[in-house]
């Protein structure tokens, strides 16, 4: 059983073996399992990006635990086991506070399901109460109310010495991170009004979304943009139209420091309607602009779309090819048909009066 002390001090081993077992194993049965860092070897690291975050904890013979949070979604704890793992059932949480400190006593935070299997994990409400409780210098310690096939049951102390500074960065990473994903921005729509001279401020937050995030996510290929008008007086005017809204999006991103070469700048007019064209609020709805991220998924998934495409045609043109070849044979077999003679008789006189030396037919007129 790993067993390591709180404390570094003058005390002799025994006392503090006694002291840690006091500590963290009270009220467990005599046979509990125990892992913990212990104070001296207690360590907290910190891994921040653009679009996770991660404060992980090493627990000697038992594996790790960790705090995580990931872009666009909600935080969680979990407690990653590399050899025993909790047995299925509940699980309780408890702040354990060193000997040292006179000020405080054990305290149940709540509990939670172990599955026996998969990692410990623990999100809510009940992960601010485990920090708090670290932050404040006292340990957290995982108890399983079930024994494990072995017979004992099993304890996972989580150190509080090192604790708070690493978990302010992680907080600070949080508070950077970009709130939102791929699949949240892959495809973006803004409408403009009409004669639009400029983007909207709604406009161009949109799109300062898409630049933050295209900017710290190297896996974007490119982006797509694609304007579209309602239906104006002529289909020139609704070219012309779509093209300056197009063009406003796409000099706006090369502005904010996206690269030329990586935007793709489209405009269609009228062609595309997606809302009635003959009141107001579908010709709002029609005067739009899409903007479409590009990663290596979307990008195969078009290029499956276009295929599929251009083999559909190229069928369709087989076909229809076939069909006209088919057509042409029964339209020559019918003029053939319409060339020969009009009875038994006129054939009969053909064949008796064809030119044996050049091969040539009679002309034959038609009987009176």
């Amino acid at each position: 059983m790993p067993l390591v002390s709180f404390y570094h001090s003058s005390l002799c081993r025994s006392a503090l073996l006694l002291l840690l077992a006091t500590t963290l194993i009270q009220s467990a049965p005599l046979s509990a399992q125990v892992y913990s860092a212990g104070f001296n070897n207690a360590e907290w690291a910190t891994q921040a990006g653009p679009f996770a975050c991660s404060l992980s904890h090493k627990i000697p013979g038992f594996g790790s635990a960790r705090f995580v949070r990931n872009a666009g979604a909600g935080e969680f704890f979990e407690l990653k086991n590399t050899s025993q793992s909790f047995p299925s059932g509940a699980v309780r949480i408890e702040s354990v506070p060193p000997m040292w400190r006179g000020d405080s006593s054990p305290a149940t935070l709540g509990q939670t399901q172990a599955s026996g299997k998969q990692p410990l994990r623990v999100t809510g409400a009940q992960i601010a109460m485990i920090s708090r409780t670290l932050e404040q210098g006292t340990n957290v310690v995982f108890s399983s109310s079930q024994v494990s096939s072995n017979g004992s049951s099993l304890r996972v102390g989580l150190e509080a010495n090192k604790f708070s500074p690493a978990y302010s960065k992680y907080q600070r990473c949080v508070a950077d991170l970009i709130p939102y994903t791929f699949d949240q921005l892959s495809r973006t729509l803004i409408n403009y009004a009409p004669n639009a001279d400029d983007l909207s401020a709604g406009a161009k937050s949109q799109l300062d979304k898409i630049v933050r995030y295209t900017k710290a996510d190297s896996r974007v290929l490119g982006i797509i943009i694609d304007a579209h008008s309602e239906k104006l007086a002529t289909p020139e005017e609704g070219d012309a139209a779509s093209q300056k809204q197009a063009e406003l999006v796409t000099a706006y991103l090369i502005d904010k420091g996206l690269a030329a070469d990586t935007i793709t700048t489209r405009w269609h007019g009228d062609k595309f309607p997606i809302a009635n064209d003959q009141n107001k609020a579908g010709q709002a709805k029609n005067r739009r602009v899409t903007i479409r991220l590009e990663n290596e998924t979307t990008r195969k998934e078009m290029e499956k779309k276009i295929t599929a495409i251009k083999d559909a045609e190229q069928k369709a043109a087989e076909q229809k090819a076939a069909a006209e070849s088919s057509a042409q044979a029964q339209a020559r077999s019918s003029s053939s048909a319409g060339e020969l003679p009009v009875n038994l008789q006129q054939l009969e006189q053909m064949v008796e009066q064809q030119n044996l030396t050049s091969g040539k037919q009679p002309v034959v007129k038609p009987a009176q």
